[in-house]
């Protein structure tokens, strides 16, 4: 069931989603070599990796240079296929990455 994170329930979902949003934005962009707004995508998809590796947790500074949700909104806002896909989990991950919530309230956000 989907909560305020959607399919994040978790650190590890959130690893999850990031590694399959991060996999359908470059293949998006290989698609559409060039498309800067693509780039900007892939560009904060494997920021937050980076500063999620190993358990760390972000800064509040790096937790609020990320706007891939806002992006999302504005550029793939009714957009189809993976697309959309890539549209869905981009809301889930920026608004998590945002919150950073422990399990537990990811958890408990649900329903």
């Amino acid at each position: 069931m989907a909560g305020d994170y959607g399919e994040i329930n978790s650190r590890a979902d959130f690893h999850r989603v990031l590694g399959e949003a991060t996999g359908i934005a470059r293949r998006l962009l290989e698609g559409s070599p060039g498309y800067e707004v693509m780039l900007r995508i892939v560009t904060e998809l494997e920021a937050m990796k980076q500063w999620t590796e190993g358990g760390r947790q972000p800064t509040d500074d790096e937790r609020h240079r990320i706007d891939v949700g806002l992006v999302a909104v504005r550029e793939l806002d009714g957009a189809g296929g993976e697309w959309q896909e890539l549209a869905q989990k981009l809301f889930a991950l920026d608004s998590y990455f945002e919150d950073w919530p422990t399990d537990e309230q990811a958890a408990g956000s649900s329903g």
